[in-house]
């Protein structure tokens, strides 16, 4: 598919003003161009910059590919853009009627003075356990100043004494309640198995779902791409790679994989029948296990089918798992018998009973025996913020405190449309018994709700039962066309700030991010929105948020608290855009839980035993169900081995977007490379598209009980039978919003998923976890409305 010429022409408008052209004016051949450095989650770049607008991005020079970054210039200028304050008509008319017309209502343009005041009277009238604070990540922007999570903790325990907060997060809230107990750490977060370390021992490296390629692009903080390089390296090196996935991703392809297309939410089943193969051939490692783990005589009991009945042999996996018996003893054999490394995903925990994935390949690696020793054992983020690459250790700048939360209540993170529609029920959580609140008002800045979580339908059904809501961003998402009052905030290319440690894992810089246009329009920084709305409470409150100093300040402050202050004085920095630290040779020679190998006495693990739990009598006291003392096989309620078959004969999965970060950049030209017909593409294996009639490029309906939603189609072996494939994060937009259960018009998967929990566990996210049908779209299809403004009017 072409790129654009709209696009073409936005990325290189800056090589035609330096070079020059003769279909351009005198004026603009000749106006200066400004080079400014900044950064963003996809990358730093130098923005040029002539007559006070932005004509096109590049890389910086630690940073040589330019990725999604060319899109920025797009987004900023794009016509769903929030340009001024705006309030829903009805809301703001004080109408009784007016909840239910969210989503479908008119917005009415006010000044900055009179959206402040309604949004601080909300705020006054509203106590604070029923304020939720729905800003739930930090993806909007990697700076320190204008980082919208800390911002609203800050502001809500300043003015309120604190707010209701989510517990966890949608991408890791099952690992993060339970890899501590197991094996003393979270681990999808933490520093991984050096590069240089699985290059120089690894013989076999097993991407169970990950696709590194793919998911690597962006970072948390200043993405930094240093691991293409070690790709190119991978591609050449003599590594085996093998990909247990249903879908053959691009890192597959790239390194030549062996494909295992296991049916989607039964890898637990396969890890199972292959521990139980190792086990009675005693081809495991017998030693690893006496020496580094506790409980696993809980365990094999339940591994030989003595306590359930049901032995866990790869006779057993192959019927649940579709993959031979053969291959998994021949997998289970060479694993124990090569050097192995075991990249686990972060997708296999976001499924039901998603808890036991990574207890799974724990429990297996630990059978394998390599943990800890160079080239194997086990990692969960080596797809993530240049997961791999070699720390360099040293202090970031420093950043805002929030304060204390006297609000006791939360609500784990995917569960908000339970609290929404049933307030006061309790749940089981952790151990714990806890009560949903009820919530009356929600301030969401720079997230987009509506669009990430769960059964969209659902969400929408919560929301309209709101009094308040408030959303605080530069566009017109789907969460800002559902909100009462909208705040305009400015993009990250409109305001000055200061990085994290950049990449997550290398931290080896600091980027200035300096602004580098004026906003066309009233948006203003999400700092100085919040310092305002602190005023708006008194000049006591203002005060503190702000500590009485200005925007520049705070970052000098940060940078102070850096090592990199102690270097380079701070006007070099920020006149450079950048500091790099020198990596220290040691740190490439990092191997994970290698001091808990050589001494496990010494350096124990910080969990019941010091050891790593297969067995873990905290949990198995706790008596769930659905989660039990060591890792279980839990049938899913919706899979492709269900009874629900018969109605919805697909299993959908959503995996992370190829070109966007979540649902950033459905919005700009870019997507014109890969939408079919203005809607998001759903995968299907050719011999499903041939049974339901569906033809590559078709507009067509995928559907369950719990939506339907518009997709173009994309037929393609990638996937395997039985499979669908949408990427997470297309803007939603249904035909009409007042219509419970309207169409999605384009595209956004979760109109689809289930807002299930993972188990009484963790509550988690369960997004993979969905059955659906297709069909070729029928009826009146309304043109895609998603990145179109609302109504809007003056007063």
């Amino acid at each position: 598919m072409k790129i654009s010429r709209r696009g073409f022409l936005k990325g290189s408008a800056a090589a035609t003003a330096v070079l020059g052209s003769t279909t351009m004016s005198a004026t603009e051949l000749f106006s200066p161009v400004k080079k400014i450095p900044s950064a963003s989650h996809f990358g730093a770049f130098y923005a040029y910059v002539q007559d006070g607008k932005i004509v096109d991005v590049e890389p910086q020079e630690s940073d040589d590919r330019p990725g999604m970054m060319k899109a920025l210039v797009d987004r900023n200028y794009s016509n769903s853009r929030v340009k001024y304050p705006y309030v829903r008509k009805t809301y703001l008319e004080g109408k009784a009627d007016n909840k239910a017309l969210r989503g479908n209502d008119e917005f009415v343009r006010v000044s900055w003075e009179k959206a402040l005041d309604l949004v601080a009277g909300a705020l006054k009238k509203t106590p604070r356990d029923q304020i939720y604070n729905g800003t739930t990540d930090g993806w909007a922007h990697p700076g320190l100043v204008n980082y919208c999570p800390t911002l609203a903790g800050r502001f809500f325990n300043i003015v309120k004494g604190g707010s209701v907060n989510s517990d966890g997060d949608y991408s890791v809230g099952a690992a993060l309640r339970t890899n501590p107990t197991i094996v003393g750490d979270i681990e999808v977060y933490s520093l991984q198995t050096t590069h240089e370390q699985i290059l120089a021992n690894t013989q076999v490296y097993v991407m169970w779902g990950a696709d590194l390629f793919k998911t690597n692009k962006i970072d948390f903080a200043v993405a930094n791409r240093k691991n293409d390089a070690y790709y190119l390296k991978y591609k050449k090196s003599n590594i085996k790679f093998i990909s247990i996935d249903p879908i053959k991703t691009q890192t597959a392809k790239m390194f030549d994989a062996e494909c295992v297309h296991i049916r989607p939410n039964t890898d637990v089943a396969l890890m199972l029948g292959m521990m139980h193969y190792l086990y009675v051939t005693k081809k495991y490692d017998q030693k690893f296990i006496e020496k580094y783990t506790d409980g696993f005589e809980q365990f094999v009991p339940y591994l030989l089918g003595k306590t359930d009945g049901i032995a866990k042999t790869p006779q057993w996996a192959e019927k649940i798992t579709e993959v031979p018996v053969s291959k998994i003893k021949e997998l289970a054999d060479l694993f124990v018998s090569k050097r192995t490394f075991i990249a686990g995903n972060w997708a296999l925990q976001r499924a039901h009973h998603g808890e036991q994935a990574q207890w799974g390949i724990i429990t297996l690696a630990s059978m394998i025996g390599q943990v800890g020793i160079p080239g194997g054992g086990f990692g969960f983020s080596m797809h993530y913020g240049g997961g791999g690459q070699a720390a360099a250790g040293k202090a970031g700048p420093g950043g805002f405190s929030q304060g204390r939360n006297r609000v006791e209540a939360i609500i784990p993170a995917s569960r908000i449309n339970e609290a929404l529609l049933h307030p006061g029920k309790e749940i089981n959580f952790t151990g714990e018994k806890i009560k949903l609140p009820k919530i009356s008002l929600m301030y969401v800045a720079g997230a987009n709700n509506v669009g990430h979580q769960q059964d969209m339908n659902e969400l929408i059904e919560g929301i309209k039962r709101l009094d308040t809501l408030i959303v605080q961003d530069p566009w017109w998402t789907p969460t800002a066309k559902m909100a009462d009052i909208v705040l305009p905030s400015t993009t990250t290319l409109e305001r000055d700030d200061i990085s994290l440690l950049s990449g997550s894992y290398s931290g080896d810089k600091i980027y200035a991010m300096r602004k580098v246009v004026d906003t066309p329009y009233e948006a203003k920084d999400d700092y100085e929105i919040y310092a305002l709305l602190a005023k708006k409470f008194s000049e006591k409150h203002y005060k503190k948020f702000t500590e009485g100093k200005s925007v520049m300040e705070h970052i000098k402050s940060f940078y102070a608290q850096s090592d990199a202050a102690k270097t380079i004085p701070f006007e070099e920095f920020w006149e450079k855009g950048f500091i790099q630290y020198q990596i220290p040779k040691e740190a490439y020679k990092y191997v994970r839980h290698s001091s808990f190998r050589e001494d496990p006495i010494k350096n124990p693990l910080k969990t019941e035993s010091g050891k790593i739990q297969i067995f873990s009598k905290k949990f198995a006291d706790y008596g769930y169900d659905d989660f039990k003392g060591h890792v279980t096989w839990f049938e899913p309620a919706e899979w492709l081995g269900s009874k629900e078959v018969d109605q919805y004969p697909l299993h959908l999965l959503s995996p992370h977007a190829t070109y966007r970060k979540h649902s950033q950049l459905d919005n700009v030209w870019i997507a014109e490379l890969y939408k079919i017909k203005g809607r998001e593409p759903v995968r299907i294996n050719p011999k499903d598209a041939k049974k339901y009639g569906i033809s590559d490029g078709d507009l067509v309906e995928v559907y369950n009980a719990r939506g339907t939603l518009l997709a173009g189609a994309v037929v393609t072996e990638d996937v395997r039978e039985g499979v669908v494939a949408i990427e997470e994060g297309a803007w939603y937009s249904p035909e009409n919003a007042a219509i419970k259960g309207s169409r999605g018009n384009s595209g956004n998967v979760n109109v689809l998923t289930s807002s299930r929990p993972t188990s009484e566990m963790s509550q988690s996210c369960s997004a993979n976890t969905a059955l659906v049908a297709i069909r070729k779209a029928k009826g009146e299809i309304v043109p895609n409305q998603a990145h179109l403004m609302p109504k809007v009017s003056n007063i």
